[in-house]
């Protein structure tokens, strides 16, 4: 019956161990709060990205597009000539 109790005792001290062990690790894990903080941070840096690379995007665009060609030189249209007729003689 000794032996018995005394394996019993052994058996409860390794499980108050393992129990510490293992709500040490639960304290170090994510809570559902800090996934929550983890994925709106995500969600922030994603939209903010997307944006920025859209912005620049339009930029290069623009840029390439407006300096793609060379640009032909105004030339000034002819200037118009109004010729009156001469007024009738007086008879």
């Amino acid at each position: 019956m000794e032996e018995r109790i005394i394996r019993l005792e052994n058996f409860a001290l390794d499980a108050a161990e393992r129990i510490a062990r293992m709500e040490t690790r639960l304290e170090q894990t994510a809570t559902k709060a800090d996934l929550a903080a983890a994925v709106t941070d995500l969600v922030k840096w994603m939209v903010g990205t997307a944006i920025v690379l859209g912005a620049t995007g339009i930029t290069i665009i623009t840029f390439v597009l407006n300096n793609a060609t060379p640009k032909a030189p105004v030339i000034p249209p002819a200037p118009i000539v109004i010729q009156v007729p001469a007024p009738a003689a007086a008879r």
